[in-house]
């Protein structure tokens, strides 16, 4: 039984931590503390990225202006949907009966609005790229690989226990 609630601790750890490198890390006002980026499985993580790129002030103040001009709306959007997620687990543990035609609605609308977090962040994730040198872009490159091999190391270690 120990075995079963760590791996499901572990797993659950794991879970926790991709969300919290995703969506909502789009609505963090500085880009040290979170944006678009490129993952494995399309989550975010640009801003170990942008770190690693050594961006000089300049950039900097690009990327922070990319952010800037796009933090309302990914605001907006990421409220949107906690607010349907809420309404959504409200539903599900509410007393009675609930078929799948009740989550319907529910469902279409988080799943348009991740869409909608996914473009944007795509979008955002260009822009900033845009600002990135060749040589950035490669460092950049670099760490997300580094990520990656650490991304399946930890998968290997959880898998062993």
């Amino acid at each position: 039984m120990i075995h079963l609630e760590t791996k499901t601790v572990g797993a659950l750890a794991l879970a926790a931590m991709l969300l919290a490198a995703a969506v909502p890390a789009l609505a963090q006002p500085r880009h040290e503390r979170g944006g678009p980026g490129w993952s494995r499985d399309g989550g975010m993580a640009l801003p170990l990225l942008i770190r690693a790129a050594n961006l000089t002030p300049e950039q900097d103040a690009k990327v922070r202006a990319i952010l800037a001009n796009h933090r309302a709306v990914t605001r907006n959007t990421v409220e949107q949907l906690r607010r349907a997620q809420d309404e959504l687990a409200d539903k599900l543990l509410a007393r009675g009966p609930v078929a799948a035609a009740d989550l319907e609605p529910l469902l279409k609308q988080i799943a348009s609005l991740r869409e909608q977090l996914l473009q944007d962040s795509a979008q955002i994730a260009l822009e900033v790229r845009g600002v990135l040198t060749p040589e950035q872009l490669a460092r950049a490159g670099q760490v997300r690989s580094r990520m990656q091999k650490l991304h399946s190391e930890l998968q290997q270690l959880y898998e062993q226990r």
